[in-house]
């Protein structure tokens, strides 16, 4: 009775048969965006070289950090998050496992992706769309990635339907952490400025531990 009850709550954005297979039960209600309140939006990497956004946002008692992609370089642009992380979580640093995991599952949403996109080149839409969220919970902390259907609504990313394809379980430190490294990249700020833009979002002030 619970697995169709994952199941119903998840038909609306994901394709059929892949949820229930893809999500936990208890993470769930944690991806079901219908309720979202948006704290902060941001081109990345910048409105004239733009491949996708990046989103704060509060959900239930989570906060989350959402990245979309919509780009015909994806490889590129996860080539890019790669250097990022490997960066930040070097070998030897807490985490740095979470992040190798992390950036797998990555590099096979990525391939999957591509595989999907049509065969006739010339009249399809080359771009390859990656939705990737980081959620922080009161009992739960882990990262999503798949693909969406959507799009550009007067500039902005409209996300009409979302599939799984992969759910991790980090350590909480490392999620929390990522998440305040994601919105300084993301936003360009960092000290007082970051702790500002982040204010809204209860669970990644500074007080939480990472």
């Amino acid at each position: 009775m619970r697995r169709l009850a994952v199941a119903l709550v998840l038909c609306a954005w994901a394709a059929p048969g892949r949820a229930a297979d893809v999500v936990p039960a208890r993470f769930a209600r944690w991806l079901a965006a219908d309720a979202d309140v948006r704290v902060a939006r941001v081109v990345v990497p910048s409105e004239e070289q733009r491949v996708g956004e990046v989103r704060l946002l509060r959900r239930g008692g989570a906060d989350v950090v959402q990245t979309l992609l919509s780009t015909k370089v994806l490889s590129r642009v996860v080539g890019e998050i790669r250097k990022k992380e490997l960066a930040n979580w070097p070998p030897g640093r807490p985490g740095h496992d979470d992040a190798l995991r992390y950036l797998a599952a990555l590099d096979a949403a990525r391939e999957a992706i591509w595989n999907r996109l049509p065969a006739d080149v010339a009249s399809a839409d080359r771009r390859q769309k990656l939705w990737i969220e980081f959620v922080l919970g009161p009992e739960v902390a882990f990262v999503a990635l798949g693909r969406f259907e959507g799009s550009d609504e007067g500039g902005e990313i409209a996300v009409t339907a979302r599939e799984p394809l992969a759910v991790l379980e980090p350590t909480r430190d490392y999620v929390a952490a990522d998440m305040r490294l994601i919105a300084a990249d993301s936003f360009h700020v960092e000290g007082a400025a970051l702790d500002s833009l982040l204010a809204p979002l209860a669970r990644l002030r500074p007080a939480e531990p990472r």
